[in-house]
C-alpha cells in the first residue's frame, strides 16, 4: 500500500487486469567487492522468517512520519509483535522526501531514526525487510523512458548510502529495492517490453549499489518486486530475475489484496463489494455479498503461480503485503459473519503461503476505524485485534493467546468438534478430509481431546461396566486399513494424546504404521466401545515433523467431520470454553438398554433487537418468545465487556436502559439460552 487513504487512483489501480509482454534484457554494472562475512543464502534465511508484519503508515510517510497519526515505533511495540509470534518485520520507508533534491544526500538524522527502529527489531532477533516505499511515487509511478535516467541516479545514490550505513548488520537485515513499481499506468493502459526492461534497470541499479559497498552487503539477501507486485502480472511478464554477482541471495516479492473483498469501498457498475469469505461461512440470505472469484481456489491458484515460477527454482517469495479491511458499517449478523470472514481469510492466506514455502506479511496501518487492518495498538504496543492475530497464529501452528473475548472466535482453537455417541453398537467413526496426503515428513500425531460420558450401564437390573478405546485410522496402498491408538483415556478433562507414526509396528503396538505413508487416501477418528454413551470433543490435531516443526492440520473452527457412522449420533461444533459444562449427551444419546427423549429447541419464533442512544442512555427494545432470565452484554468492537447483567424478561416486547459512560461504536447483545440478538449502537 502506498498511502493512508484509499484514493480513487489506488482503487482503480488495483482493479485492472493486464496482458502479456516479454521481458527485455537488463544492463549489468560489474563490481568487485570483498565480503566481510559470507551471509547465508536467501533460501536458508527464508526458512527462518516465519510469519511477518508491516509497520505501515509510519516511516514511509513522506517527509513527516507522524503526519498520518501514528507515533514513532517503540521497543514496546516491537516486543509485542515478537510476543505475538511474528519472526519478521517489514519496514516500509521513505527516502526521497528526506534527501536533498539535487545531491540526493539523505538527511543523517533520518538515517539515525530508521536505524533506531531497525535496532529495536534486531534486539528481538527478528528479521527485518527494509524497503524503499512509495514516497510520492518518485520511482513507482515513473517507470518510463523519460524518467529512467533520473530514477536510476536517485536509486543508486540512496541505496549506496543506505547500504553503507547498515553495512555491518548480519543476516537478519534484508533490503528491498522498491515497493509496488508500475510497468503500466493506474488505468491499465497497455505497455510494451520496454517498460519491464526499465523496471528491471531500477532493480539492477539497486543490486549493484548494495553489492558495491562490500562488507556483509556483498552477500546480503536482497528482495526485488514483481511489476505492481501483482501476482498475475508478475507471473506473466517477470520472466527472469536481475543479475547478481553472488548466487542464491535474491528473493521475489508480490502483494495480495483480492480487491472486491479486501479493499473495495463501494459497489461499482461492474461488481459489488464482497463481505463474506470462506466456503463454509457464506451467507444464505445475503448471497450477492458472498465471495465470488476471489475464494480459496483463487488463493491457491495465485500462490501456485509463485511457487512454480520462483520457489521451486530456489528463489524464495515474500508476500510483502496482504490483508482485508474491516467493514464496521455493517450490523448484526452481517457484521459478525464479516468479522469471521476476515479471520478465515487471514488464516487461509497464511496457511497457503507457508505451505508453499513463502513468507506472508500482514499489512497494518494502526488506524482503528472503518476500513482498517490494524492488529497492534501503535501507542500502547498492546494487541488490538486478538482474534485476527490468533487466526494468523493458528495458521502458523502456534497456540492461541489467552484472553480472546472478541465477538467471533475462529481459527484459534476456540471451537472444537463435538461427537455424540450412543451405546447401541461397538464402534463409531468420524471421517476427516485428508489434508496431509504425504505423512512421510512426520513422526507424531497429537490430538487434544476431552471425553465426557459414562461407561457403565444397567442390564436387567444388573450393573455392568463398559469401556472405550480411541484411535486414528488411515487407509492407503489400495485402501489398506491401519490404526494408531490413543492409549489410556482420561475422562472429563482435556488431554493431549500422542500417536507415533512409524514404519514398524513391532517398535510400538500403539503406533500408526500407514501402508503407504506418502499417499494417504482416508483418515478418520475411530471409537471402539461397550456401553459407552457420551461425547468426545476434539480441539485440534497437530502433525509433528521429524525436524521438530508442528503443523496444525485440523482446528475444527469452521468445519467438523463431514461423514460419520456406527454409534455416532451427531457431529457439530462447540465453543471450546463450553466443553466442560456440556451435558447434552445425557438427554440426546441412548443408553445400551434404555431410551431417552431427544432435546428440542426452546425457541419457536424469531426474536428482534433494536438499540439507540438518547439522553446519555442506551435504550433497547427487544422481543423474545418466552419469559425468563435474559443476559444483557454491552461490548466495544474488540469484544471487551463494558456492561453485563441479567434481567427478567417477559414473552414478547421488552425495553431496557443502560448507562453508557463510553464514546464510540458498541455492540449490544441480548442472550436467552442459546438464542442471541445483536445490535450496533453509537454512543456519544
Amino acid at each position: 500500500m502506498k498511502e493512508k487513504g484509499m484514493t480513487r487512483k489506488l482503487r482503480e489501480r488495483l482493479a485492472f487486469k493486464t496482458g502479456i509482454v516479454s521481458l527485455a534484457a537488463c544492463f549489468l554494472i560489474t563490481v568487485s567487492v570483498q565480503a566481510q562475512e559470507l551471509l547465508p543464502t536467501a533460501k536458508s534465511i527464508a526458512a527462518e522468517m516465519g510469519i511477518a508484519w508491516n509497520i505501515g503508515n509510519s516511516l514511509e510517510v513522506p517527509k513527516d512520519p507522524l503526519l498520518w497519526g501514528n507515533p514513532l515505533p517503540s521497543q514496546r511495540l516491537i516486543d509485542s509483535v515478537k510476543a505475538g509470534g511474528f519472526k519478521t518485520i517489514r519496514i516500509p520507508c521513505a527516502w526521497n522526501s528526506h534527501a536533498d533534491t539535487v545531491s540526493c544526500v539523505i538527511d543523517p538524522n533520518w538515517l539515525a531514526q530508521v536505524k533506531t527502529v531497525v535496532d529495536y527489531c534486531i534486539k528481538d532477533s527478528l528479521f527485518v525487510i527494509l524497503n524503499s516505499h512509495w514516497d510520492g511515487g518518485w520511482l513507482e509511478e515513473c517507470v518510463s523512458a523519460d524518467k529512467q535516467e533520473e530514477v536510476n541516479r536517485r536509486q543508486n545514490a540512496y541505496w549506496t548510502q543506505i547500504a553503507n550505513y547498515f553495512k555491518d548488520y548480519g543476516r537478519h537485515l534484508l533490503f528491498a529495492g522498491t515497493n509496488e513499481p508500475a510497468v503500466q499506468d493506474v488505468y491499465g493502459t497497455p505497455f510494451g517490453a520496454d517498460r519491464m526492461a526499465i523496471l528491471n534497470s531500477y532493480h539492477q541499479t539497486f543490486i549493484n549499489a548494495v553489492r558495491a559497498t562490500g562488507g556483509n552487503n556483498a552477500s546480503r539477501t536482497l528482495v526485488v518486486q514483481g511489476p505492481r507486485t501483482d501476482i498475475e502480472l508478475t507471473n506473466q511478464v517477470m520472466n527472469t530475475m536481475p543479475t547478481d554477482q553472488i548466487e542464491g541471495r535474491l528473493m521475489a516479492e508480490v502483494h495480495f489484496y483480492p480487491y472486491q473483498f479486501a479493499l473495495m469501498e463501494k459497489d461499482e457498475d461492474w461488481g459489488k463489494v464482497y463481505y463474506y469469505w470462506g466456503k463454509n461461512n457464506l451467507s444464505t440470505t445475503d448471497t450477492e455479498r458472498n465471495t465470488g472469484w476471489c475464494d480459496e481456489n483463487f488463493v491457491d491458484s495465485m500462490f501456485n503461480f509463485m511457487k512454480t515460477k520462483f520457489v521451486d527454482k530456489d528463489i524464495p517469495v515474500v508476500i510483502g503485503e496482504f490483508g482485508a479491511v474491516k467493514r464496521m458499517t455493517l450490523t448484526g449478523e452481517s457484521l459478525e459473519r464479516h468479522i469471521l470472514s476476515r479471520r478465515i481469510f487471514y488464516n487461509y492466506v497464511v496457511s497457503a503461503a507457508l505451505s508453499r514455502g513463502m513468507i506472508p506479511a500482514a499489512w497494518d496501518t494502526g488506524d482503528k476505524g472503518n476500513l482498517t487492518m490494524t492488529i497492534f495498538d501503535r501507542k500502547t504496543g498492546e494487541i488490538f485485534d486478538l482474534g485476527l492475530l490468533n487466526a494468523i497464529r493458528s495458521a502458523a501452528g502456534l497456540p492461541k493467546l489467552p484472553g480472546d473475548t472478541s465477538l467471533v472466535k475462529v481459527a484459534t482453537g476456540d471451537y472444537s468438534m463435538k461427537v455424540l455417541y450412543s451405546a447401541d453398537t461397538s464402534f463409531g467413526q468420524v471421517q476427516l478430509t485428508v489434508t496431509k496426503q504425504d505423512m512421510t515428513p512426520y513422526d507424531t500425531i497429537i490430538v487434544r481431546a476431552y471425553v465426557n460420558g459414562e461407561t457403565d450401564y444397567d442390564s436387567a437390573g444388573v450393573r455392568k461396566f463398559g469401556w472405550l478405546a480411541l484411535s486414528v485410522v488411515t487407509m492407503s496402498d489400495n485402501w489398506t486399513w491401519r490404526e494408531g491408538r490413543f492409549g489410556a483415556i482420561t475422562m472429563n478433562n482435556w488431554k493431549e494424546y500422542r500417536i507415533p507414526i512409524l514404519t514398524d509396528q513391532s517398535l510400538n503396538e500403539d503406533a500408526l504404521v500407514p501402508a503407504n505413508p506418502s499417499k494417504i487416501d482416508f483418515l478418520a477418528l475411530q471409537a471402539y466401545s461397550d456401553g459407552f454413551r457420551g461425547t468426545i470433543y476434539v480441539d485440534w490435531i497437530i502433525f509433528k515433523s521429524k525436524a521438530g516443526a508442528y503443523d496444525t492440520v485440523y482446528t475444527f473452527n469452521v468445519e467438523a467431520g463431514a461423514k460419520y457412522d456406527g454409534n455416532v449420533d451427531a457431529v457439530s461444533l462447540i465453543e471450546t470454553s463450553a466443553v466442560p459444562g456440556d451435558q447434552e449427551w445425557k438427554t440426546v444419546t441412548r443408553p445400551k438398554f434404555a431410551t431417552s427423549t431427544i432435546r428440542t429447541s426452546s425457541f419457536a419464533t424469531a426474536s428482534t433487537l433494536r438499540a439507540f442512544m438518547s439522553n446519555g442512555m442506551i435504550h433497547a427494545d427487544f422481543s423474545v418468545p418466552v419469559s425468563g432470565t435474559v443476559q444483557v452484554i454491552l461490548r466495544d468492537l474488540q469484544g471487551r465487556k463494558i456492561h453485563s447483567g441479567n434481567i427478567r424478561a417477559k414473552a414478547g416486547m421488552n425495553r431496557i436502559k443502560i448507562g453508557a459512560d463510553y464514546s464510540g461504536l458498541m455492540l449490544l447483545e441480548v442472550r436467552q439460552g442459546a438464542n442471541k440478538l445483536t445490535s450496533k449502537v453509537v454512543c456519544r
